[in-house]
Protein backbone atom coordinates (compact mmCIF):
# COMPACT_ATOMS: atom_id res chain seq x y z
CA UNK A 1 0.00 0.00 0.00
CA UNK A 2 1.48 3.15 -1.25
CA UNK A 3 2.24 5.55 1.76
CA UNK A 4 0.69 8.88 1.92
CA UNK A 5 2.96 12.29 0.50
CA UNK A 6 4.61 13.65 3.25
CA UNK A 7 4.26 16.98 4.21
CA UNK A 8 7.73 18.23 2.66
CA UNK A 9 6.45 17.30 -0.78
CA UNK A 10 3.50 19.15 -1.13
CA UNK A 11 2.69 22.74 -1.77
CA UNK A 12 2.14 24.84 1.07
CA UNK A 13 -1.57 25.78 1.46
CA UNK A 14 -0.52 29.69 0.66
CA UNK A 15 1.22 29.16 -2.17
CA UNK A 16 -1.90 27.04 -3.62
CA UNK A 17 -4.21 29.99 -2.74
CA UNK A 18 -1.38 32.37 -4.63
CA UNK A 19 -1.84 30.76 -7.70
CA UNK A 20 -5.42 31.15 -7.88
CA UNK A 21 -4.79 34.80 -6.73
CA UNK A 22 -2.56 35.52 -9.51
CA UNK A 23 -5.01 34.36 -12.06
CA UNK A 24 -7.69 36.45 -10.28
CA UNK A 25 -5.49 39.45 -9.89
CA UNK A 26 -4.72 39.25 -13.96
CA UNK A 27 -8.59 38.75 -14.48
CA UNK A 28 -8.97 41.88 -13.07
CA UNK A 29 -6.20 43.73 -14.20
CA UNK A 30 -7.38 42.75 -17.71
CA UNK A 31 -10.87 44.19 -17.22
CA UNK A 32 -9.61 47.35 -15.81
CA UNK A 33 -7.38 47.84 -18.54
CA UNK A 34 -9.86 47.44 -20.95
CA UNK A 35 -12.10 50.03 -19.43
CA UNK A 36 -9.50 52.70 -19.53
CA UNK A 37 -8.45 51.84 -23.66
CA UNK A 38 -11.58 50.77 -25.49
CA UNK A 39 -13.52 54.51 -26.34
CA UNK A 40 -16.49 52.46 -26.42
CA UNK A 41 -16.17 52.04 -22.25
CA UNK A 42 -13.53 54.81 -22.22
CA UNK A 43 -16.56 57.43 -22.39
CA UNK A 44 -18.94 55.87 -20.22
CA UNK A 45 -16.54 55.29 -17.65
CA UNK A 46 -15.30 59.02 -17.49
CA UNK A 47 -15.89 59.75 -14.28
CA UNK A 48 -14.40 57.07 -12.80
CA UNK A 49 -11.14 57.19 -14.61
CA UNK A 50 -8.83 58.10 -11.83
CA UNK A 51 -10.12 55.87 -9.92
CA UNK A 52 -10.35 52.87 -12.32
CA UNK A 53 -6.37 53.91 -13.24
CA UNK A 54 -5.65 53.43 -9.63
CA UNK A 55 -7.37 50.48 -9.82
CA UNK A 56 -5.50 49.17 -12.58
CA UNK A 57 -1.88 50.05 -10.71
CA UNK A 58 -2.83 48.65 -7.53
CA UNK A 59 -3.79 45.28 -9.30
CA UNK A 60 -0.71 45.48 -11.41
CA UNK A 61 1.45 45.50 -8.25
CA UNK A 62 -0.71 42.65 -6.65
CA UNK A 63 0.20 41.19 -9.80
CA UNK A 64 4.04 41.68 -9.57
CA UNK A 65 4.08 40.34 -5.85
CA UNK A 66 2.24 37.02 -6.86
CA UNK A 67 5.10 36.80 -9.00
CA UNK A 68 7.82 37.57 -6.88
CA UNK A 69 6.72 35.41 -3.72
CA UNK A 70 7.77 31.96 -4.82
CA UNK A 71 11.23 32.86 -5.08
CA UNK A 72 11.02 34.74 -1.85
CA UNK A 73 10.09 31.59 -0.16
CA UNK A 74 11.52 28.15 0.11
CA UNK A 75 9.50 26.18 -3.06
CA UNK A 76 9.06 22.69 -1.91
CA UNK A 77 11.39 19.76 -2.61
CA UNK A 78 10.56 16.84 -4.86
CA UNK A 79 6.89 18.21 -5.44
CA UNK A 80 7.39 17.47 -9.94
CA UNK A 81 4.95 19.95 -11.57
CA UNK A 82 3.98 20.91 -15.47
CA UNK A 83 6.83 22.85 -16.57
CA UNK A 84 4.82 25.24 -18.39
CA UNK A 85 2.03 25.59 -15.16
CA UNK A 86 4.67 28.44 -13.93
CA UNK A 87 6.96 29.39 -17.00
CA UNK A 88 4.43 30.64 -18.87
CA UNK A 89 3.14 32.91 -16.22
CA UNK A 90 6.37 33.76 -14.93
CA UNK A 91 8.02 34.21 -18.29
CA UNK A 92 4.89 36.70 -19.66
CA UNK A 93 4.20 38.08 -16.79
CA UNK A 94 7.64 40.06 -16.01
CA UNK A 95 7.90 41.62 -19.17
CA UNK A 96 3.71 42.85 -18.50
CA UNK A 97 4.85 44.25 -15.33
CA UNK A 98 7.61 45.90 -16.71
CA UNK A 99 5.77 47.35 -19.50
CA UNK A 100 3.12 48.59 -17.19
CA UNK A 101 6.08 50.32 -15.12
CA UNK A 102 7.33 51.92 -17.99
CA UNK A 103 3.75 53.51 -18.60
CA UNK A 104 3.26 54.59 -14.83
CA UNK A 105 6.57 56.29 -14.47
CA UNK A 106 5.97 58.92 -17.16
CA UNK A 107 8.84 60.78 -16.56
CA UNK A 108 11.36 57.98 -16.15
CA UNK A 109 11.24 56.76 -19.51
CA UNK A 110 11.45 58.04 -22.80
CA UNK A 111 8.44 58.73 -25.21
CA UNK A 112 9.56 56.28 -27.73
CA UNK A 113 10.36 53.36 -25.34
CA UNK A 114 6.24 54.04 -23.07
CA UNK A 115 4.90 53.90 -26.64
CA UNK A 116 6.09 50.64 -27.78
CA UNK A 117 5.46 49.19 -24.30
CA UNK A 118 1.92 50.48 -24.64
CA UNK A 119 1.30 48.58 -27.43
CA UNK A 120 4.01 45.18 -25.95
CA UNK A 121 1.77 45.53 -22.94
CA UNK A 122 -1.59 44.64 -24.51
CA UNK A 123 0.20 41.98 -26.90
CA UNK A 124 1.64 40.14 -23.53
CA UNK A 125 -1.09 40.54 -21.78
CA UNK A 126 -3.18 39.03 -24.77
CA UNK A 127 -0.91 36.11 -25.35
CA UNK A 128 -0.95 34.93 -20.92
CA UNK A 129 -4.73 35.57 -21.01
CA UNK A 130 -5.18 32.74 -23.98
CA UNK A 131 -2.43 30.71 -22.31
CA UNK A 132 -4.74 31.07 -18.72
CA UNK A 133 -8.04 30.25 -20.79
CA UNK A 134 -6.20 27.38 -22.47
CA UNK A 135 -4.81 25.87 -18.92
CA UNK A 136 -8.20 26.32 -17.22
CA UNK A 137 -10.26 24.60 -19.77
CA UNK A 138 -7.83 21.75 -19.85
CA UNK A 139 -7.80 21.52 -15.72
CA UNK A 140 -11.89 21.71 -16.14
CA UNK A 141 -12.10 19.11 -18.53
CA UNK A 142 -9.55 17.10 -16.71
CA UNK A 143 -7.47 16.30 -20.31
CA UNK A 144 -3.84 15.93 -19.31
CA UNK A 145 -1.83 16.33 -22.46
CA UNK A 146 0.65 13.45 -23.14
CA UNK A 147 3.50 15.85 -24.76
CA UNK A 148 6.22 16.17 -22.86
CA UNK A 149 6.91 19.73 -24.70
CA UNK A 150 3.32 20.97 -22.65
CA UNK A 151 2.79 18.68 -19.88
CA UNK A 152 6.98 18.09 -18.73
CA UNK A 153 6.77 17.73 -15.26
CA UNK A 154 9.56 18.99 -13.41
CA UNK A 155 11.15 19.97 -9.58
CA UNK A 156 10.88 23.75 -9.55
CA UNK A 157 13.63 25.14 -8.87
CA UNK A 158 14.47 28.92 -7.53
CA UNK A 159 17.01 28.84 -10.35
CA UNK A 160 14.33 28.12 -13.42
CA UNK A 161 12.15 30.21 -11.47
CA UNK A 162 14.61 33.38 -11.67
CA UNK A 163 15.95 32.51 -15.65
CA UNK A 164 11.96 32.84 -16.32
CA UNK A 165 11.88 35.98 -14.64
CA UNK A 166 15.27 37.55 -16.06
CA UNK A 167 14.47 36.54 -19.36
CA UNK A 168 10.99 38.05 -18.98
CA UNK A 169 12.25 40.94 -18.45
CA UNK A 170 15.23 41.26 -20.58
CA UNK A 171 12.15 40.49 -23.13
CA UNK A 172 10.45 43.50 -22.51
CA UNK A 173 13.46 46.12 -22.33
CA UNK A 174 14.08 44.72 -25.77
CA UNK A 175 10.81 44.89 -27.03
CA UNK A 176 10.84 48.47 -25.80
CA UNK A 177 14.02 49.92 -27.08
CA UNK A 178 14.39 48.00 -30.71
CA UNK A 179 10.78 47.21 -31.21
CA UNK A 180 10.94 44.16 -33.68
CA UNK A 181 7.51 44.77 -34.34
CA UNK A 182 8.11 47.89 -36.34
CA UNK A 183 8.29 45.84 -39.51
CA UNK A 184 4.80 44.79 -39.06
CA UNK A 185 3.28 47.85 -38.81
CA UNK A 186 5.11 48.95 -41.99
CA UNK A 187 3.38 46.09 -43.91
CA UNK A 188 0.13 46.66 -42.30
CA UNK A 189 0.64 50.31 -43.88
CA UNK A 190 1.69 49.01 -46.86
CA UNK A 191 -1.55 46.78 -47.42
CA UNK A 192 -3.75 49.72 -46.53
CA UNK A 193 -1.98 52.07 -49.32
CA UNK A 194 -4.93 53.80 -51.00
CA UNK A 195 -7.52 52.74 -48.61
CA UNK A 196 -9.17 54.89 -45.96
CA UNK A 197 -7.29 56.04 -43.03
CA UNK A 198 -4.03 58.05 -41.88
CA UNK A 199 -2.30 59.68 -45.08
CA UNK A 200 1.45 57.43 -45.23
CA UNK A 201 3.71 59.15 -42.70
CA UNK A 202 1.23 60.39 -40.69
CA UNK A 203 1.39 58.62 -37.08
CA UNK A 204 -1.95 56.82 -35.26
CA UNK A 205 -3.13 57.24 -31.87
CA UNK A 206 -3.68 53.66 -29.72
CA UNK A 207 -7.30 55.42 -29.36
CA UNK A 208 -9.09 58.60 -30.15
CA UNK A 209 -11.55 59.32 -27.12
CA UNK A 210 -14.55 61.66 -27.32
CA UNK A 211 -16.95 62.87 -24.60
CA UNK A 212 -19.75 62.12 -26.76
CA UNK A 213 -21.37 59.46 -29.13
CA UNK A 214 -18.94 59.53 -32.14
CA UNK A 215 -17.09 62.33 -33.59
CA UNK A 216 -18.81 65.73 -34.71
CA UNK A 217 -18.70 66.03 -38.77
CA UNK A 218 -17.94 69.92 -39.26
CA UNK A 219 -18.45 71.56 -42.62
CA UNK A 220 -14.74 73.54 -43.25
CA UNK A 221 -16.43 75.73 -45.72
CA UNK A 222 -19.07 76.87 -42.93
CA UNK A 223 -16.55 76.67 -40.24
CA UNK A 224 -15.71 79.49 -38.38
CA UNK A 225 -13.48 80.19 -35.23
CA UNK A 226 -15.02 82.23 -32.83
CA UNK A 227 -12.67 84.66 -30.86
CA UNK A 228 -14.35 86.80 -28.47
CA UNK A 229 -14.88 87.35 -24.33
CA UNK A 230 -13.22 90.38 -22.94
CA UNK A 231 -11.13 91.65 -26.05
CA UNK A 232 -11.38 94.73 -28.11
CA UNK A 233 -12.18 93.36 -31.49
CA UNK A 234 -14.09 90.12 -30.99
CA UNK A 235 -13.20 87.67 -34.43
CA UNK A 236 -14.62 85.31 -36.45
CA UNK A 237 -12.05 83.44 -38.78
CA UNK A 238 -12.84 81.06 -41.73
CA UNK A 239 -10.30 78.32 -41.92
CA UNK A 240 -8.41 79.90 -44.54
CA UNK A 241 -7.83 82.54 -42.43
CA UNK A 242 -6.40 80.99 -40.23
CA UNK A 243 -4.26 79.34 -42.45
CA UNK A 244 -3.28 82.52 -43.16
CA UNK A 245 -2.19 83.70 -39.89
CA UNK A 246 2.28 83.30 -39.54
CA UNK A 247 1.96 79.47 -39.10
CA UNK A 248 4.12 77.60 -35.91
CA UNK A 249 5.63 74.26 -35.84
CA UNK A 250 5.95 72.15 -32.88
CA UNK A 251 7.29 68.36 -32.81
CA UNK A 252 6.26 67.04 -29.46
CA UNK A 253 5.32 63.62 -27.52
CA UNK A 254 1.78 63.78 -26.87
CA UNK A 255 1.19 61.83 -23.49
CA UNK A 256 -2.52 60.58 -22.42
CA UNK A 257 -3.73 60.41 -19.39
CA UNK A 258 -4.17 56.68 -19.33
CA UNK A 259 -0.65 55.86 -19.94
CA UNK A 260 0.07 56.09 -23.59
CA UNK A 261 2.18 58.34 -25.58
CA UNK A 262 2.66 58.89 -28.99
CA UNK A 263 6.52 60.57 -29.55
CA UNK A 264 7.75 63.14 -32.24
CA UNK A 265 4.42 64.01 -33.12
CA UNK A 266 4.87 67.35 -36.05
CA UNK A 267 2.31 69.97 -35.50
CA UNK A 268 1.25 72.87 -37.41
CA UNK A 269 -0.84 75.27 -36.70
CA UNK A 270 -1.81 79.21 -34.66
CA UNK A 271 -0.32 80.38 -31.99
CA UNK A 272 -2.82 82.25 -29.51
CA UNK A 273 -0.91 85.06 -29.33
CA UNK A 274 -1.61 85.63 -33.20
CA UNK A 275 -5.28 86.01 -31.95
CA UNK A 276 -4.21 87.94 -29.03
CA UNK A 277 -2.43 90.54 -31.70
CA UNK A 278 -6.21 90.64 -33.94
CA UNK A 279 -8.56 90.44 -30.46
CA UNK A 280 -6.58 92.47 -28.49
CA UNK A 281 -7.92 91.31 -24.92
CA UNK A 282 -8.15 93.48 -22.01
CA UNK A 283 -5.79 93.91 -18.89
CA UNK A 284 -8.28 92.30 -16.97
CA UNK A 285 -7.56 88.95 -18.85
CA UNK A 286 -5.98 85.97 -16.86
CA UNK A 287 -7.81 83.01 -18.74
CA UNK A 288 -8.65 81.22 -22.30
CA UNK A 289 -11.49 79.39 -22.58
CA UNK A 290 -11.72 76.89 -25.01
CA UNK A 291 -15.13 74.94 -26.58
CA UNK A 292 -15.62 72.33 -28.57
CA UNK A 293 -17.65 71.70 -31.91
CA UNK A 294 -19.42 68.58 -30.04
CA UNK A 295 -20.96 70.96 -27.54
CA UNK A 296 -20.11 69.44 -24.58
CA UNK A 297 -15.99 69.37 -24.53
CA UNK A 298 -14.65 72.58 -22.81
CA UNK A 299 -11.15 73.55 -21.54
CA UNK A 300 -9.43 76.22 -19.64
CA UNK A 301 -5.67 77.73 -19.23
CA UNK A 302 -4.31 80.46 -17.52
CA UNK A 303 -3.14 83.21 -19.80
CA UNK A 304 0.72 82.21 -19.02
CA UNK A 305 0.01 78.38 -19.88
CA UNK A 306 -2.03 79.44 -22.90
CA UNK A 307 1.20 81.74 -24.22
CA UNK A 308 3.72 79.08 -23.60
CA UNK A 309 5.98 79.37 -26.65
CA UNK A 310 4.85 74.83 -27.33
CA UNK A 311 1.07 75.55 -27.27
CA UNK A 312 -0.72 76.21 -30.39
CA UNK A 313 -4.45 75.70 -32.06
CA UNK A 314 -3.28 73.04 -34.31
CA UNK A 315 -4.73 72.24 -37.92
CA UNK A 316 -2.45 70.22 -39.07
CA UNK A 317 -0.25 66.96 -37.59
CA UNK A 318 2.37 65.58 -39.44
CA UNK A 319 2.55 67.52 -42.98
CA UNK A 320 -1.62 66.55 -43.33
CA UNK A 321 -4.73 67.67 -42.35
CA UNK A 322 -6.03 66.72 -38.95
CA UNK A 323 -7.66 63.30 -38.91
CA UNK A 324 -11.78 63.42 -37.71
CA UNK A 325 -11.20 61.86 -35.10
CA UNK A 326 -8.08 64.12 -34.12
CA UNK A 327 -10.05 67.28 -34.22
CA UNK A 328 -10.45 68.20 -37.46
CA UNK A 329 -10.45 71.20 -38.27
CA UNK A 330 -8.42 72.71 -35.24
CA UNK A 331 -7.36 71.51 -31.78
CA UNK A 332 -5.14 72.85 -29.29
CA UNK A 333 -2.31 71.26 -28.27
CA UNK A 334 -0.96 71.61 -24.86
CA UNK A 335 2.50 68.86 -24.98
CA UNK A 336 3.49 69.65 -21.53
CA UNK A 337 0.09 68.40 -20.16
CA UNK A 338 -1.66 65.60 -20.24
CA UNK A 339 -3.54 64.53 -23.25
CA UNK A 340 -7.17 65.40 -21.98
CA UNK A 341 -6.30 69.27 -21.74
CA UNK A 342 -5.33 69.40 -25.81
CA UNK A 343 -9.09 69.88 -26.40
CA UNK A 344 -10.35 69.09 -29.96
CA UNK A 345 -12.81 70.56 -32.29
CA UNK A 346 -12.40 73.91 -31.06
CA UNK A 347 -14.75 76.40 -32.43
CA UNK A 348 -14.52 79.14 -30.33
CA UNK A 349 -11.79 80.86 -27.77
CA UNK A 350 -12.54 83.29 -24.93
CA UNK A 351 -10.60 85.40 -23.10
CA UNK A 352 -11.54 85.99 -19.85
CA UNK A 353 -10.72 87.55 -16.23
CA UNK A 354 -11.92 84.29 -14.40
CA UNK A 355 -11.51 80.68 -15.18
CA UNK A 356 -14.18 77.72 -16.26
CA UNK A 357 -14.30 74.16 -14.80
CA UNK A 358 -13.14 72.31 -17.99
CA UNK A 359 -15.19 69.19 -18.97
CA UNK A 360 -12.60 66.41 -17.55
CA UNK A 361 -11.95 68.69 -14.83
CA UNK A 362 -15.43 68.72 -13.52
CA UNK A 363 -14.65 64.90 -12.72
CA UNK A 364 -12.10 65.88 -10.40
CA UNK A 365 -9.21 65.68 -13.12
CA UNK A 366 -6.28 68.53 -12.31
CA UNK A 367 -6.53 71.86 -14.03
CA UNK A 368 -3.03 72.61 -14.11
CA UNK A 369 -1.82 68.79 -16.11
CA UNK A 370 1.41 68.68 -15.77
CA UNK A 371 2.88 65.46 -16.19
CA UNK A 372 3.52 63.56 -12.60
CA UNK A 373 0.36 65.69 -11.44
CA UNK A 374 -1.80 62.93 -10.86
Amino acid sequence: MPSAPSKARRWPRPLRYLHHYTIASFALLVASGLALYLPAIHRFMIPYIPLVYRLHILLGLVFAVTLLVPFVRVLPKGRRISKWDWTLPVLFGSPIVATGIMLWWVSAFPSGMRSRAFTWHGWLTACLGTWILIHAFLKVIGIRPRSRLLYERVDWERRRFLVSLATGALGALVLTAVDPAAWLRSLRSASRAGSAGPPPGVQTFPAYYTVVNGYPEIDVARYRLVVDGEVEHPLSLTYAELQSLAAVHETQNFQCVTGWSVPNVRWKGVHLSQLALLAKPRSSVQYVHFYSGDGVYTECLRLAEAFDPTVLLAYEMDSAPLLREQGYPLRLVVPKMYGYKSIKWVVRVSFSAEPITGYWEHFGYPAEAYFGSR
